[in-house]
């Protein structure tokens, strides 16, 4: 009888006998070198107050363990500048304390971009990686936790999950549960929802920490970031409140395995959410491009400044990549064009945009754009070299990489005309140019002068559902906008293409001014705005119209922002490039 109490005590003890709750708790540690983009004062700060410290705390406390995200460009700091940052972080990685987050190069605004250009950021960091031997997980973060559906296709092939908070689906839909697949086309991953259900069955999980990593242990402005003893105590009782519930902390790898075998556990299919950010209530993508808070922002400027540059120097590799086709030495035409990749990619940085940035961050985009600019001068001069100087104008395709002779070099001009679409302009005042360039083919050019309260909008009439578009960093398809949303969707327009479901689609040109568009869904309208600063005082856009499909649409919009072809004249010992246009085409 004994023995047998005994027994029943040891099983009820082990939970065989009981609905006893596994419990988990997890941590994203988000740090960003970039945070005061272009003060780098504040990017060593950052290393010695807060990075290199959070990394200590996990030393000493071996049962703890999380993820821990960074740009790859930190890691080229930490090996040319903190040895001794490096060399811990990959003692924590090694013993499989720390979970390491490379999600891209710079902290880009990427959903504003082609998928390429976070492709390439990936590409990079994972060069740096290889370099200084460092072992990164397949778990993606990004920064302002922008989400988008199209991560199934642009991360495809090197991440299998997505991490987010409760935003930007809670702003969207309802409940959620934690881990769900994504679908984007064809292509689908899986993503850990921060604010999906927590308690499972026979399965708890809660965050240990979700932030910036540098308020582990300063209040960031607020302590010009440095070390505040009272905030990370606060951060570090969290963790052993946790450990004290009896709680055990995983990588998100290690739970999202344990989610899987989870006792009825059936994945689901995520419902359509559109790209987003933390904190949709003020404004999602808008915040970065549109709303202007701090007084010297100009974001739709600043967002198309990089946009300008990403196609040209597209269209320079392409130009290098032949060079290597026909046998010529191009290693260091090569190194050229990665380092600028590596300048645009700093250029598009988030905080030169929103929430409210500082001159020097505002200033950073435009000082990284000059510097890619001046490693692309030097690539123009290198390549005179490379191809006959015959005065001929050829056609670079970005996407394809063909070089042809330009047969039809002089552009359709077109005649004034009114627009087939209904829009409207809020502005101080407003100038207009629409000229029909084809049958099927208009453009609409706008100037709108700022108004007292700064702000600017352009608003196009919409029928009340079908409406598509190509979700940020994913212009290969094109997908319908859901009307059963809580709120107006923000969409970035990263390739610029929307269907407005009436005969024609809209494409904004995003080297003029690339600003985030808002469908109210109730009201049928379409808009673009834009808080101008006192300092900035117009919006300039140029849009076209064309008559047809969906596919029309998507096609032009790829054709004018995702892969632009140009124009290349080597001819009175210059190099000289333009963009065609659709009028060229």
């Amino acid at each position: 009888m004994i023995k047998k109490v005994q027994l029943f005590v040891f099983l009820l003890l082990t939970g065989i006998f009981t609905n006893a709750q596994e419990k988990y708790a997890i941590g994203m540690f988000h740090f960003n070198l970039q945070y005061v983009a272009g003060d780098y004062k504040i990017e060593s700060r950052i290393i010695r107050e807060s990075f290199y410290p959070v990394l200590q705390f996990f030393e000493k406390n071996p049962t703890f363990k999380s993820d821990i995200e960074i740009q790859g460009y930190a890691i080229e700091v930490f090996a040319e500048e903190h040895p001794q940052v490096l060399a811990l972080l990959k003692k924590l990685i090694d013993r499989g304390q720390v979970e390491l987050v490379i999600a891209h190069y710079s902290d880009q605004f990427f959903i504003a971009y082609p998928a390429l250009d976070l492709q390439k950021s990936i590409e990079l960091s994972d060069e740096i990686l290889a370099k200084y031997g460092l072992r990164r997980s397949k778990v993606f973060f990004g920064q302002e936790i922008q989400f988008t559906p199209a991560f199934a296709s642009a991360l495809k092939g090197k991440y299998d999950l997505f991490a987010t908070s409760s935003d930007p689906h809670g702003y969207y839909r309802g409940r959620t549960l934690p881990l769900v697949n994504v679908k984007y086309g064809n292509d689908q991953i899986l993503g850990l929802i921060g604010g999906g259900d927590k308690k499972l069955n026979g399965l708890e999980w809660d965050w240990a920490f979700l932030d910036d990593g540098e308020v582990f242990n300063t209040t960031d402005y607020n302590s010009n970031f440095y070390r505040v003893p009272e905030q990370e105590k606060q951060s570090i009782d969290q963790f052993l409140k946790l450990k004290s519930q009896g709680y055990k902390f995983l990588t998100m790898t290690e739970l999202v395995d344990k989610i899987k075998k989870s006792k009825g556990y059936v994945i689901p299919d995520y419902p359509f959410v559109p790209e987003g950010t933390w904190n949709m209530s003020v404004c999602g993508p808008f915040m970065w491009m549109g709303r202007q808070r701090s007084g010297v922002e100009t974001d739709g400027i600043t967002r198309s400044l990089s946009y300008e540059l990403r196609g040209r120097l597209m269209a320079v590799e392409k130009l290098v990549d032949y060079a290597e086709s026909k046998g010529m030495d191009v290693a260091d035409l090569k190194k050229l064009v990665k380092e600028a990749w590596k300048h645009l990619l700093l250029s598009e940085v988030s905080d030169s945009s929103g929430w409210t940035p500082w001159l020097v961050e505002v200033q950073y985009t435009a000082n990284e754009v000059a510097n890619a600019n001046g490693v692309l001068n030097d690539l123009f001069n290198k390549l005179k070299t490379k191809f006959p100087v015959d005065g001929k104008s050829y056609i670079v395709d970005t996407k394809t990489g063909k070089i042809s002779l330009n047969e039809n070099p002089l552009a359709r001009s077109g005649a004034a005309s009114f627009l087939p679409i209904p829009f409207e302009i809020k502005a101080e005042r407003a100038t207009t140019i629409i000229k029909k360039i084809s049958e099927t083919l208009y453009r609409l050019d706008i100037k709108c002068e700022r108004p007292a309260d700064g702000a600017v909008e352009i608003v196009f009439d919409t029928p009340a559902d079908g409406l598509q578009y190509s979700a940020g960093a994913g212009e290969e398809i094109a997908v319908q906008i859901p009307t059963d949303l809580r709120h107006d969707p923000a969409l970035a327009l990263s390739n610029g293409f929307i269907w407005l479901n009436n005969g024609y689609s809209l494409v904004k040109d995003c080297s003029i001014e690339h600003l985030a568009a808002t469908w109210k869904v109730k009201d049928r309208k379409l808009v673009f705005r834009e808080e101008l600063n006192p300092d900035n005082k117009e919006m300039n856009m140029r849009f076209y119209v064309i008559k047809g499909s969906v596919k029309d649409g998507l096609e032009l919009g790829n054709r004018l922002n995702t892969w632009p072809s140009y124009s290349i004249k080597n001819s009175d010992d210059k190099v000289s490039i333009e963009k065609l246009m659709p009028e060229n085409l």
